[in-house]
């Protein structure tokens, strides 16, 4: 290190040393001439040319002095702007993405910060063409709308996206400058780059936030780590009565005073896991009935949140019902009626059926069987107007969920292989106790075995199965059939909802089963939840309370 500071002020004593000496050599000269000339040595020298010769030795000694003088300046003035070109040159590598490439295109240089931004080695780039880093959907067009541009000696700006060798992209704003010879041929070109990509999100982060805010329903963003609040739009805070500065002081509980920490991360869990992209639930509290779909996201800075949009479905419940209203008048005016019709076909099958002829017989079977189905729909809308109506009876009973879970599998069979599916029971044993009316847990699992028996395919299992949830029992109903899309699920416990089916096929169904469902398990504080890919199949399960459990939580609410 000394040595290498040694060399610039050896090189300027040298300098200043050989100036001095030439100054000395004229003037030793001029001061020899003069002793020769009057020591009558050189009387062949006349006053006059010993003049002239006095005169150019002292003006070349003054010449050279001012030309070291000069030359010293210049020195100076060059050795600043070295000093003052390597600071800039440290500032642009320390805050710039610099790349030279040669007359073809090719990298001859990158600077440090070039590595550490996109991730590649100084060995990796040497040689190649910039067009490696550029994105690949517009790679190879933006590299040959560069070299245009700079072939004819024009520098070009604008901004690109690229990918890193880790293969995230990142966008740059880049300036490229052609250095040309003499007759305008490119010698080489000059990139410099700037990362923009925080830059741009922040920018989409402002649009997005300011149209969420413009939003009538409510959006709420909350951290994964602790469920703590970073954002909610001005919907949102309006319902709460919250000051948009305080919302960073909240957490997502404290939205709702119903909500649990617990109950939220098992809601969101198929999120976390990656088995769902959206989970939709309804808040049935009919003060203030809402549908809440929410998502997993990853930030800009890496941080996971959930975003959950909650739409007030107040007038949706309202129109749902009035539907249901005006149905279940006709559903009252024809029940009878078919009542009577449906036994006295029934009465001609077992009586008559030996004295109709074989055509005959196949038409009555008809009716019978379209008379049953009618029967069947005016039954769902009767019994799903009286749990709208609060008219609705359930005989609780400690129930095994095991016992009750099989009989619906058994008596499902006969359906099951009509439509040549198998069902598969995963049993835990006895001992799965739970407070319920038997009748009515019963009619949920029909609604929920049929479904999915009816969405399998041909030779497909429905696995069915009961296991231990912590402080609750978990019934699934797993198929292997089409799936359901995000706008199904959004809307699949709507009263009359009519899903389209993924694959296309066209299946019979009222769109009433799953809501009656719905309804009859929030009247045992159980929860229906649904995990569905499309192409895969989907899984129906609900959680249901312990015995035990939901006495003690029955204890402490009174």
């Amino acid at each position: 290190m000394n040595a290498l500071k040694a060399k610039p002020i050896l090189a300027k004593l040298r300098h200043q040393i050989g100036g001095i000496l030439v100054v000395a050599g004229l003037l030793a000269a001029f001061g020899l001439i003069t002793i020769l000339k009057f020591s009558g040595a050189l009387d062949f020298l006349s006053l006059n040319l010993y003049l002239l010769v006095s005169v150019v030795l002292i003006v070349s000694s003054c010449a050279f002095f001012q030309l070291q003088t000069y030359n010293r300046q210049q020195a100076k003035i060059l050795s600043m702007q070295l000093k003052e070109n390597a600071v800039m040159r440290a500032a642009l590598d320390k805050h710039a993405i610099v790349s030279v490439t040669n007359a073809y295109g090719e990298i001859i240089d990158v600077n440090e910060r070039f590595v550490e931004v996109l991730g590649y080695s100084r060995n990796e780039c040497i040689g190649r063409t910039p067009q490696f880093i550029h994105d690949v959907e517009d790679a190879e067009n933006m590299f040959l709308q560069i070299r245009t541009c700079i072939a004819q000696g024009v520098p070009w700006s604008g901004e690109h996206s690229s990918l890193t060798k880790s293969g995230e992209r990142r966008w740059f704003k880049a300036t490229i400058v052609p250095m040309t010879d003499k007759s305008g041929k490119l010698i080489k070109a000059i990139s410099i780059r700037s990362d923009v990509t925080n830059m741009r999100a922040a920018a989409a982060d402002r649009q997005v936030r300011v149209l969420l805010d413009n939003l009538q329903d409510e959006v709420y963003i909350y951290r994964l780590s602790d469920l703590s609040i970073t954002y909610m739009n001005n919907s949102a805070c309006k319902r709460r009565g919250w000051d948009p500065s305080e919302v960073a002081s909240h957490k997502i509980t404290d939205t709702y005073h119903k909500l649990q920490e617990s109950r939220i991360r098992e809601t969101l869990e198929p999120l976390v896991r990656g088995d769902v992209e959206t989970t939709y639930w309804q808040n049935s509290d009919p003060e203030s009935p809402t549908e809440i779909s929410t998502r997993l996201f990853e930030q800009a800075d890496g941080e996971m949140v959930f975003i959950s949009l909650v739409r007030d479905i107040t007038e949706r419940q309202a129109l749902q019902r009035a539907k249901l209203s005006s149905v279940s008048v006709v559903s009252h005016e024809l029940r009878t009626p078919l009542t009577s019709i449906a036994g006295a076909l029934k009465m001609l099958q077992g009586r008559f059926d030996s004295d109709l002829s074989p055509q005959a017989r196949d038409i009555l079977k008809i009716a019978a069987r379209n008379t049953d189905r009618l029967l069947f729909i005016v039954n769902d809308i009767l019994d799903l107007e009286k749990i709208e109506a609060g008219q609705m009876t359930f005989a609780k009973e400690e129930v095994d969920l095991d016992t009750l879970i099989r009989d619906a599998v058994d008596s499902h069979q006969t359906y099951a292989d009509n439509l040549k599916v198998k069902l598969a029971f995963q049993s835990r044993g006895p001992g799965a106790m739970v407070e319920g009316d038997p009748a009515r847990l019963m009619q949920v699992m029909a609604n929920l075995i049929s479904n999915a028996a009816k969405y399998s395919y041909e030779g497909d299992t429905v696995d069915v199965s009961v296991t231990d949830h912590r402080t609750a029992w978990r019934v699934a109903v797993q198929d292997n059939g089409p799936g359901i899309d995000a706008e199904g699920l959004r809307k699949l416990f709507d009263t009359f909802a009519q899903l389209q089916a993924t694959d296309g096929v066209r299946r019979e169904g009222t769109g009433l089963g799953l809501a009656i469902t719905k309804r009859i398990l929030d009247k045992h504080e159980a929860k229906i939840r649904v995990e569905s890919t499309v192409g895969e199949g989907s899984c129906f399960y609900f959680d249901m309370p312990k015995a035990q459990v939901q006495a003690i939580e029955t204890d402490q609410a009174a």
